[in-house]
């Protein structure tokens, strides 16, 4: 997997300048609705920040995105958050 880039090069007019918390939201996001996270399926921040070469910190922001628009939920303090998408008719 290759790691979210911090900076894009100076010359690169096609570049995103969103901050790295919203690159991987997207990121999750795409891969949630492909189905390669089914429903209920836990997301712990300390592996897709492992896995995307990011934060804890930059995992928990994109997670707390994905839960502001309920496609992750958090069911405790402390637990992962879990696929709630797409929610049950």
């Amino acid at each position: 997997m290759e790691a979210i880039a911090d900076l894009p090069m100076v010359h690169d007019m096609d570049a995103d300048y969103s901050p790295q918390y919203v690159k991987l939201a997207r990121i999750l996001r795409d891969k949630i609705q492909a189905g390669a996270y089914p429903h209920g399926a836990r997301l712990p921040a300390g592996a897709l920040a492992a896995e995307h070469q990011v934060s804890v910190r930059v995992a928990l922001h994109a997670l707390e995105m994905l839960a502001a628009n309920r496609y992750v939920r958090q069911p405790g303090r402390f637990a992962s958050y879990a696929v709630t998408w797409p929610e049950a008719s």
